[in-house]
């Protein structure tokens, strides 16, 4: 098992060193082909012995609930190592220990504690893997638990367990009886459970979590011979997001606005909205060069096909589409999304991506990858800021909003909300949408004004507001502040 992981490790460090309705409601989901989508990359080293390399490094990803909202305010933490999740779900946990930590999520919501927990395998300080937490109210939560092994009846020690949520894969780790246990998740769902390992074929089961119950799924892996590499996607689409970086709200009930705008856009394309995983960060990455008070992201879509041999997925980007390099290794064989979120990124350059999948034998022997994917592109635009009104300033009648101009925006939308939009999902009391619709809300560049023509606004409320500007073929994308004021 020890030369396994060394080898493992080796691979991932050699890959690494190149350089229309709004906001929906989805509280059951069916983990299937069909809803290939819903699976969110978590990106990991390739399996080892468990122990992992002393090294350590630091560990990325976002909080989302169940419906794939992101969660700000959240706890996050590994032990005495802690940390809080911003205004789009994501965080950042330094200096974790090397090997297999659990990281676990926590927040309050109406007074009641909602919880989740993954694992990942920090085999590394070089690279800042990434994990999604889903989390749920822990008076609802179940489990599935089982036991793996090979094709003789013996326990597989260190085989993987993904359980494809509706924001990403949970992640457990089979101990020295091959037994795994997946608890805190949200029940009244039917999972996609697989089991992976290398040298081995993947098992999967559909499997139903019900409340305060633990659900038991068992895997048979059979023993699997190089077969050749495995084609890439027959398709990808990129979208890239500006937004501000800082959290709208320092409590706890701050929630995302920006993630339930991705999902509404992505609608508009035909694209999954579902998915709230992120990121990729590298530790080697010199100097930030967002923009100050932003953040740039880059959303890669692929079409999901399942193939029994199937260990993950290899990210390229590159400046051009001839001198792409790998950036990721997506150890989930269940992922058909990844969101960039590199603060390498900067607005008006463009960045080319393709997707390769990664074989249990071939990959892990010789480092093979399959062919890869079309090559997608995306240039990031530079944020636009809401002018006026603004900073709770009193307005009469119907207000003007002015916002900046953003070079290569083809539309401006205002989105409007008569409290603060605290969205997680369409189950929280205090989630909002928006109140105006149609009409004046949605304007042509170069304009950089609309006049309100929505509903009656009533005297002496606060509204917030935020516009989004989008290029002609719905592929780039910015987010402004929220701005909030008050009608006299």
């Amino acid at each position: 098992m020890e030369c396994v992981h060394v080898l493992c490790w080796c691979v991932d460090m050699e890959r690494g060193n190149d350089t229309a309705g709004l906001w929906p409601s989805t509280r059951e989901v069916t983990m299937g082909r069909a809803y290939w989508f819903l699976m969110i990359a978590i990106i990991l080293l390739l399996p080892g012995c468990g122990g992992g390399g002393p090294p350590g490094g630091d560990i990325a990803g976002a909080v989302t609930d169940v419906d794939g909202n992101a969660v700000a305010g959240a706890t996050v933490y590994v032990g005495s190592n802690q940390t809080r999740s911003l205004q789009n779900g994501s965080f950042i946990l330094r200096g974790v220990g090397g090997g297999y930590q659990t990281i676990h999520a926590t927040t309050t919501i109406a007074g009641h504690t909602w919880s989740g927990q993954t694992v990942v395998d920090v085999a590394s300080g070089d690279l800042t893997r990434t994990v999604t937490v889903v989390i749920s109210d822990d008076r609802f939560q179940g489990a599935i638990a089982g036991t793996v092994i090979d094709p003789n009846g013996f326990a597989i020690e260190g085989a993987k367990v993904f359980v494809g949520q509706n924001a990403g894969s949970t992640l457990a780790i089979t101990d020295r009886n091959g037994n795994y246990l997946v608890d805190h998740l949200p029940s009244g769902v039917t999972y996609t459970v697989t089991a992976s390992a290398i040298g081995f074929l993947n098992d999967t089961k559909q499997v139903h979590v019900d409340p305060n119950v633990t659900s038991a799924a068992s895997f048979a892996l059979t023993a699997a011979s190089f077969q050749g590499t495995i084609p890439g996607p027959t398709s990808l689409i990129a979208q890239s997001w500006t937004q501000p970086a800082s959290i709208s709200r320092a409590d706890d009930r701050t929630r995302s606005l920006y993630d339930a705008l991705r999902r509404y856009y992505r609608r508009k394309r035909g694209l999954p909205d579902g998915p709230v995983a992120r990121r990729i960060e590298r530790k080697s990455v010199s100097s930030r060069t967002w923009p100050s008070g932003a953040m740039i992201e880059v959303d890669l879509f692929w079409d999901y096909q399942s193939y029994p041999d199937l260990l993950g997925y290899a990210i390229d980007r590159g400046r051009s589409a001839g001198t792409l390099v790998g950036i990721a290794l997506l150890r989930d064989p269940l992922a058909a999304v990844f969101f960039d979120a590199d603060p390498a990124l900067t607005p008006d350059l463009t960045y080319y991506y393709d997707v390769r999948r990664l074989d249990t034998v071939g990959f892990p022997d010789n480092g093979a990858e399959g062919s890869p994917s079309p090559v997608a592109s995306a240039t990031p635009f530079r944020p636009i800021h809401a002018q006026s009104p603004s900073g709770g300033q009193s307005v009469s009648g119907n207000p003007v909003f002015v916002w900046t101009s953003v070079p290569g925006a083809a539309q401006y939308q205002v989105f409007l909300f008569d409290r603060f939009p605290d969205l997680r999902s369409s189950t929280d009391p205090n989630g909002v949408v928006t109140i105006w619709t149609g009409g004046n809300s949605t304007v042509n560049a170069p304009a950089t004004s609309t006049v309100y023509d929505g509903p009656v606004l009533t005297r002496g409320q606060t509204y917030y507001w935020v516009v989004v500007a989008s290029d002609a073929a719905g592929n780039t994308y910015s987010a402004s502040e929220i701005e909030r004021f008050t009608v006299r």
